[in-house]
C-alpha cells in the first residue's frame, strides 16, 4: 500500500485525494457536488464518486480510505450519529462503504481530521498541544493534546464554536444563545459590515449597501473588500477578531496549547485579522498562556480535513490510533 483515499464529506462537495504515510497530498482531489437531498442519493453518489477516484488513483495503490464527516461521529462504530449538513443519522457510513469497495474504511469526525492534518503535516507540525479552530459558515474545532487526537468520553469534544461568549446573545443554531459561531463566523462578518452601510465614511462609495441590497453580502465578499482597504469590511474584520480573542483567551486558559491554528474561509484573512485578536490574548489570556501559545494561520487550508482522514486511517491501517 503507497497511499491511503483521503476524503472530505461536505455538505456541498465531496473531495477525494490519495496521500502518503507523510501527509503529502499525492495529486490534486477528484472533486464532486454532494447529492443531499435524502441519504439514498448521498450514499449512491459517494460511492460512486470513491469509485471514480479508486480507479484514477491506481497508480498510488490505495489500500484503505479515510472519511472526514461533519457532524457526531460514533468512531468505532464508524457512524454518522447526526450532521447538520448531510441527510444522515444514525448511518453506518464505514461498514456500508466498506462492504461496497471492498476495502478498509475509517471514519472520522471533520474537525478532528483537520486539526490532526495540521498537527502532524500542516501549522503545527512537530508540536504536541494543538488546538484547531475553523471559522467558516460555522466555527468548529478540533483538540490534538499530548501527541493525540482528544475526542472526548463520548466523541463530541472539539465543539469550540458552542462555547458561550455572551450570555443571553443571538440565538444559535444548536439551539443556545449566544455562541461563538454567532459572532466569529461569515454569516458574522457578514452582519459586522452590514451595520456600517450607509455611513458615508465607513462605506464611501455604497458598495456595502448595494451589495446588501442584492443580497451579495456574505462573509467573502467582507473579507476580499478588507484586503483590498475597504474601511467599513476593515472595521468588520477588526469586530470580529475582538470575539475571535475572547474565544482564542478561553482556549488558552483551558488547554494551555503549544498552538491554535486558525483555518476556514474567514481564517484566510491571516494577520489581518489574527495580529488584533493576538493581541487580545496577549493582554487578557492568563499567564503562561499570554505569552507562550501561539496563534498561526492553518497551512494545509482546504485540504486539512482530506489529509487528516487519511493520516488518521494510516494510524488505524498501522495499528497506532
Amino acid at each position: 500500500m503507497i497511499s491511503v483515499l483521503g476524503v472530505d464529506v461536505g455538505g456541498t462537495k465531496i473531495a477525494v485525494g490519495p496521500v502518503d504515510r507523510a501527509g503529502t497530498q499525492l495529486a490534486p482531489p477528484v472533486v464532486a457536488l454532494s447529492q443531499t437531498s435524502d441519504e439514498e442519493s448521498f450514499l449512491l453518489g459517494l460511492e460512486a464518486v470513491l469509485r471514480r477516484a479508486l480507479k484514477e488513483f491506481e497508480r498510488f495503490e490505495p489500500g484503505a480510505i479515510g472519511l472526514a464527516c461533519a457532524g457526531t461521529v460514533d468512531r468505532a462504530r464508524r457512524e454518522v450519529v447526526s450532521s447538520p449538513n448531510l441527510p444522515l443519522v444514525s448511518v453506518a457510513l464505514g461498514p456500508t462503504l466498506q462492504e461496497a469497495l471492498g476495502m478498509p474504511v475509517v471514519l472520522e469526525n471533520d474537525g478532528n481530521a483537520a486539526v490532526l492534518g495540521e498537527a502532524l503535516a500542516g501549522a503545527a507540525a512537530g508540536l504536541r498541544n494543538v488546538v484547531l479552530l475553523t471559522l467558516g459558515t460555522g466555527v468548529g474545532g478540533g483538540l490534538f493534546i499530548d501527541g493525540k487526537l482528544y475526542r472526548g468520553a463520548h466523541g463530541g469534544a472539539g465543539e469550540l464554536g458552542h462555547t458561550v461568549v455572551q450570555m443571553g446573545g443571538i440565538p444559535c443554531r444548536c439551539g443556545n444563545r449566544g455562541c461563538l459561531e454567532m459572532y466569529a463566523s461569515g454569516p458574522a462578518l457578514a452582519r459586522y459590515a452590514s451595520s456600517r452601510a450607509r455611513d458615508p465614511e465607513r462605506d464611501p462609495n455604497g458598495t456595502l449597501i448595494a451589495l446588501r441590497e442584492r443580497g451579495e453580502l456574505n462573509g467573502g465578499v467582507v473579507s476580499k473588500l478588507a484586503r483590498e482597504g475597504h474601511p467599513g469590511a476593515i472595521e468588520a474584520v477588526k469586530q470580529l477578531a475582538d470575539w475571535l480573542g475572547i474565544g482564542l483567551v478561553n482556549i488558552a486558559n483551558t488547554f494551555d496549547p503549544d498552538m491554535i491554528v486558525v483555518g476556514g474561509g474567514v481564517g484566510e484573512l491571516g494577520e489581518l485579522l489574527l495580529r488584533p485578536a493576538r493581541e487580545f490574548l496577549r493582554r487578557t489570556a492568563m499567564p503562561p498562556g499570554s505569552e507562550e501559545v501561539q496563534v498561526a494561520a492553518a497551512k494545509l487550508g482546504n485540504r486539512a480535513g482530506l489529509v487528516g482522514a487519511a493520516l488518521a486511517t494510516w494510524e488505524v491501517v498501522e495499528g497506532t490510533g
